[in-house]
């Protein structure tokens, strides 16, 4: 079994491109991480919605990634953008079944 988590954030149109561009900025620190297996970007076709898809060995690989040094700093830079009017953001976990 692997772990997964996906998150989703919601905004207005004006902050389109700076989410994206730390959704970015997320991509090569989670594939550095120990135990990735896959991490996937999604952009929504019909909302202003982005996705992001990971699967991690464990779980314990996952929260490793997230008290990493590099993860703690793009989300200390970007912490005021995810609080912004009209943004949200959810995580689902999941364990996988096959």
């Amino acid at each position: 079994m692997s772990f997964v988590a996906i998150s989703r954030v919601t905004y207005p149109t004006a902050l389109k491109e700076q989410i994206q561009a730390v959704g970015l900025k997320m991509l090569p620190v989670a594939k550095a991480q120990p135990g990735l297996i896959h991490i996937a970007f999604h952009q929504s076709c019909d909302k202003n919605e982005t996705m992001m898809y990971w699967e991690w060995q464990s779980k314990s690989d996952h929260e490793a990634c997230m008290q990493s040094k590099d993860w703690t700093d793009i989300t200390n830079s970007s912490e005021a953008l995810f609080k912004s009017e009209g943004v949200t953001f959810s995580l689902q976990t999941y364990e996988r079944l096959d």
